[in-house]
């Protein structure tokens, strides 16, 4: 498969603190991948960088794209974002408004904008709250919107930060559930996540320290290193550290 994004020796400074040095990454097309880690580990930084919100001189490509000031506007419209705050989402009176926003920024007719706000409302069954306020939802209700607020202009990649944290488990099964079937349709999926269970869903594991990949590989393949994994102060799961024992 062909890399989607592709880091290179990517040397960053926070303060006098190094978040990474010389590090390097590559995410093929089409990849579910869960990244890890403690507080401070990097995960949220490495993020940033991606989407251009903290700049660096780094040689990084995305979508066979170099990550720079002339590109970063075409490379943010092939990556959708949920970020942890999901009322951070929300910007507009209703949510069909806020989709609206969303493809007004690219550009879409109206004809357009009508017919991508029917199929994703459809897709993610949320057409019987579309005139709703974002006040009115439920957590499960909320991240949905924030997930059809970030795929409504079909980006090739989606990144979640955290973002399922805060709802009940039924929901957040009911989510990952839809990531999957986003991501054999063919869009990469890149999920950093606390709770290890999310990595059940996808087929890479990257656990992150002081900016250090220390563990890459299957998720059922990483978590057997639970040593490693408790004395970073990941948990995990129950069922997991049942059958390892």
């Amino acid at each position: 498969m062909n890399s989607i994004i592709n880091i290179k020796k990517l040397t960053f400074r926070y303060l006098d603190k190094f978040v990474f040095d010389k590090f390097s990454l590559d995410i093929e097309e089409g990849s579910f991948v869960t990244i890890t880690g403690p507080n401070g580990s990097g995960k949220s930084t490495l993020l940033k960088i991606l989407t251009g919100l903290v700049k660096t001189e780094a040689d990084i490509t995305i979508c066979g794209l170099e990550l720079n000031k002339e590109n970063i506007y075409d490379i943010r419209k092939n990556i959708g974002v949920i970020f942890d705050n999901l009322d951070n989402t929300f910007i507009s009176e209703t949510i069909e408004d806020d989709l609206a926003f969303t493809l007004q920024n690219l550009c879409y007719t109206k004809e357009e904008m009508k017919d991508r706000i029917e199929k994703i409302s459809t897709l993610l069954g949320i057409k019987n709250i579309l005139n709703s306020r974002p006040n009115e939802l439920s957590g499960g209700e909320k991240c949905k919107v924030a997930l059809a607020c970030a795929i409504i202009h079909n980006p090739k990649i989606l990144i979640l930060d955290e973002a399922l944290s805060m709802i009940d488990e039924n929901d957040k099964n009911n989510i990952l559930k839809i990531l999957k079937k986003l991501n054999k349709k063919g869009m990469t999926i890149i999920n950093v996540v606390h709770d290890l269970k999310e990595s059940y869903y996808s087929e890479r594991l990257l656990v992150l320290s002081d900016g250090v990949i220390v563990l890459d590989g299957s998720p059922l393949k990483v978590m057997e290193y639970d040593k490693i994994l408790n004395k970073l102060g990941i948990s995990i799961p129950f069922e997991i550290e049942l059958s390892l024992k």
